[in-house]
């Protein structure tokens, strides 16, 4: 190997990578300090030659304290880990199998040891300038192109502008102008990151899922970062989409574009139907602890996550006839009750309750909203955004379904998921990775 070329980790088969996704990563829940955080995967890019794939990466945001002595690289999830050479930002593998789909997950390590796993990075690797299986060199005949919408917050959120600052579980989502055949593809060339307000960026670990063959909507693996630019880069132009009987599907060249979107604090509220209480926590931070009263026996409020929507309204009636309730002793008619904050379509509320204060903290007895004095509702409508997340736990109701509101898909368990994604049963490969001198070998409970 010429001296001025990287030194290679290799593989005893081939890899080839061209284009790059980025799906939740694994890894411990928290590398506790004095271990350097998680570094971000940012691309995987072809090397020089067909066997060869360079896995592009950003430092850490803290390395515990500790200089990063080394990065390590697995691709089996993080049993077997190899060191990279050098410290510079890339990865380079080599030796690799040619034709196989491989996903990668880094690490930092410094004197006390190894930190957290990185996002994953997915890749069908080819050499420079020669195409890939997605992005062939020479694009096949016949062909039309396929083009994209993006909603930053779908689900009926009711809000989708760039510029306006959304809750951190607000879900994106790309809704393309013809079936998708390739959802691999598509996946394999969207990266995600979040910029901070000083300007880091770092990768988000996550997954897409496809809601049908033109829906993906991407959810984070647990919530976006607050109060950061969401980038989505799309390289789709010129990727191979699908065919439609003997005409290729291709990508339009519109599709080399980035996404973005913003998100505001993150504002994270917790109800408890058991305790009658509401505990809000702003970045982290707990700033309020609310009574509430839930719904009745025969009418739970539903548990799980909910996301607050653009639909508010200071005043609001409620009526017996929207519930279809017909018996003639429950009839009732609540015309502007004060700060009303929706959560679901079919009904679910946060809003003053003043008939309702004797109970308020004590027991429930609603007919499903989320029951409040005056201030404490107005404190919700004045200082929640679209996005801002709300989790009921206790109630004695179901779990709101996925379809029921902009929060629903958060309650798609992620083993679920995944199973959505076309990448999430990609299994890194399990061939021997070979010491060519520069890879240095160790197990997942070493360094």
């Amino acid at each position: 190997m010429p001296a001025t070329r990287r030194p290679l980790l290799t593989l005893a088969g081939a890899l080839v990578a061209l284009g790059v996704a980025f799906g939740p990563g694994v890894g411990p829940a928290a590398a506790a300090a004095p271990y350097p955080l998680a570094p971000t995967i940012t691309a995987v890019n072809s090397g020089p030659a067909a066997t060869e794939l360079q896995v592009i990466y950003a430092a850490p945001l803290t390395d515990g304290g500790s200089p990063i002595t080394a990065y390590q690289v697995s691709l089996d999830g993080g049993t077997n880990w190899f060191t990279c050479a050098g410290t510079a930002g890339i990865c380079p593998l080599g030796s690799l199998a040619s034709g196989q789909t491989y996903s990668m997950v880094l690490r930092g390590v410094n004197e006390f040891g190894a930190g957290e796993f990185s996002n994953t990075g997915v890749g069908i690797p080819a050499a420079t300038g020669s195409g890939s299986v997605d992005k062939p060199a020479v694009l096949p005949k016949p062909r039309v192109r396929v083009g994209a919408s993006f909603t930053a917050a779908s689900n009926n959120l009711g809000v989708s502008s760039p510029t306006v600052r959304l809750g951190v579980g607000t879900l994106p989502k790309l809704r393309f102008s013809r079936d998708i055949q390739n959802k691999a593809a598509v996946e394999r060339n969207l990266a995600v990151t979040a910029t901070n307000q000083v300007g880091v960026v770092r990768g988000v670990q996550g997954a897409w899922g496809w809601l049908d063959d033109r829906t993906a909507v991407f959810r984070p693996r647990t919530w976006w970062p607050g109060n950061s630019t969401i980038k989505i880069t799309s390289t789709l132009n010129d990727t191979i989409l699908g065919t439609v009987g003997k005409t290729y599907l291709v990508g339009a060249t519109s599709l080399a574009h980035t996404y973005t979107f913003l998100t505001g604090n993150s504002v994270i509220i917790n109800v408890d139907g058991k305790t009658d209480k509401m505990t809000v926590f702003v970045d982290g931070v707990k700033r309020k602890i609310f009574p509430v009263s839930l719904g009745a026996a025969d009418w739970e409020t539903t548990n799980g996550v909910k996301v607050i929507s653009v639909d508010k309204e200071p005043l609001h009636t409620y009526t017996s006839a929207a519930l279809a309730i017909t018996d003639p002793d429950q009839q009732y008619v609540l015309p502007d009750v004060p700060w009303n904050t929706r959560l679901t379509p079919t009904g679910e509320f946060m809003h003053a309750a003043p008939w309702a204060y004797s109970r308020i903290g004590s027991w429930n007895g609603s007919h499903g909203c989320t029951n409040m004095f005056e201030a404490d509702a107005k404190w919700i409508f004045d200082n929640t955004v679209p996005g801002d997340v709300v989790i009921y736990a206790k109630t004695g109701g179901s779990t709101v379904e996925p379809w029921n509101g902009p929060g629903g898909l958060w309650n798609i368990p992620w083993a679920s998921w995944l199973k959505k994604s076309a990448l999430h049963s990609v299994s890194p490969d399990t061939a021997t990775l070979t010491d060519s001198g520069t890879a240095t070998p160790v197990t997942s409970a070493g360094v």
